[in-house]
């Protein structure tokens, strides 16, 4: 009975699976163009996240979507031309990361990150890539929490920190918020690559894990499913049903 590996929800799917999710949606996102593809491949992000029990995270999303969709629509009935090209162009862009955005936090959100390096190794995956990869896992939740704590600064010395604000204020919001936030972010990377060695992921003995990490029939089914979604895109697109 001792000997029997803890299940964790984490480790389901096996965090190889999701990593291939994120390169496929990356490499789809490369393949396809048209706005109307865009959304189908947000859908099924959006239902990804729902059948992951990520629903609140998906809820969020698609007000945003389609916050930034309606604002693109719009924008290009504008008739300056400067301002509509400049605007449309950079919400397009994040319209079409949006997916890759969802896949990467799904990933992170679904894997701790001892289970992901273990699986990581199992496939044989050098420590050079690894090393940085644990650096920037950490990374990401770290920044996140700067930045509420830097617009908590701001917002005590009566500096507004929202959206609108820094539109309207780009040189103010370049200074009291984005600097401190890069100096912050050197600090940042250089205490969680300290505290990555100090854990011992270096180490050139074998890892293991609490976790029971094996990829599985239904992880199978899982990249399957990936793969004909993605081949349905790339058929859709090369049809040009949607012009």
């Amino acid at each position: 009975m001792l000997n029997n590996k803890v299940e964790f929800k984490a480790s389901k799917p096996d965090p190889r699976v999701l990593i291939f999710q994120v390169i496929v949606v990356s490499s789809l996102n490369f393949v396809i163009n048209r706005p109307i593809e865009l959304l189908f491949l947000f859908i099924v992000m959006d239902i990804l996240m729902i059948f992951q029990g990520m629903t609140s995270m998906a809820i969020r999303s698609t007000v945003t979507y389609i916050f930034l969709y309606i604002g693109n629509t719009l924008l290009i009935y504008l008739e300056v031309p400067l301002i509509t090209m400049m605007f449309t162009t950079l919400i397009f862009l994040c319209l079409r990361l949006f997916p890759v955005y969802m896949a990467c936090i799904i990933l992170l959100e679904k894997v701790y990150m001892d289970e992901l390096l273990y699986a990581l190794e199992k496939m044989h995956i050098p420590k050079v890539v690894i090393l940085p990869l644990a650096v920037v896992y950490r990374y990401i939740p770290t920044i996140k929490d700067e930045i509420k704590q830097v617009r908590e600064s701001l917002k005590m010395r009566g500096i507004n920190t929202s959206f609108i604000g820094m539109i309207t204020h780009p040189i103010s919001a370049v200074e009291n918020f984005m600097i401190p936030l890069l100096i912050r972010s050197g600090k940042i990377s250089e205490e969680l690559s300290a505290a990555s060695l100090c854990k011992g992921l270096d180490t050139e003995h074998k890892r293991t894990s609490c976790a029971e990490v094996n990829f599985q029939i239904r992880d199978a089914i899982y990249c399957l499913g990936c793969i004909v979604i993605s081949s349905l895109f790339i058929v859709i697109h090369n049809s040009n049903i949607f012009i």
